[in-house]
């Protein structure tokens, strides 16, 4: 299991519809190739952590490295992991007009039948 954790600004002003819109379709695409993780959006920036096979993530991660909608990417880590840390997504959104941090999950979780 490998584990990339990386953080970006985005170039696009995200609502809380528009967050959840992407978040829910990229974590139903990124489970049915394995892989799970978290993406926490606020102020204007992303922190995600991908986890699954090391090819995948790999994958994953340079086509969002090119991503218009992202600038500024940088990983903070990378490695092997013994075990998934997200099983299914964890998504969190940073409301500004409410100042507060809303939890959205996904009703997506990854069975692993190794």
């Amino acid at each position: 299991m490998y584990q990339l954790i990386y953080v970006s600004s985005s170039t696009e002003t995200f609502t809380r519809e528009k967050f959840l819109d992407l978040a829910f379709v990229m974590s139903s695409q990124n489970t049915k190739i394995g892989i799970t993780g978290m993406l926490v959006f606020k102020d204007g920036n992303f922190m995600e952590v991908l986890e699954g096979e090391e090819a995948a993530v790999k994958e994953l991660f340079s086509k969002i490295n090119v991503d218009p909608r992202h600038t500024l990417v940088s990983v903070i880590q990378e490695g092997d992991i013994s075990a998934r840390e997200y099983s299914s997504w964890a998504m969190t959104f940073y409301n500004s007009a409410t100042e507060q941090y809303e939890h959205v999950g996904s009703p997506i979780q990854w069975q692993d039948n190794s």
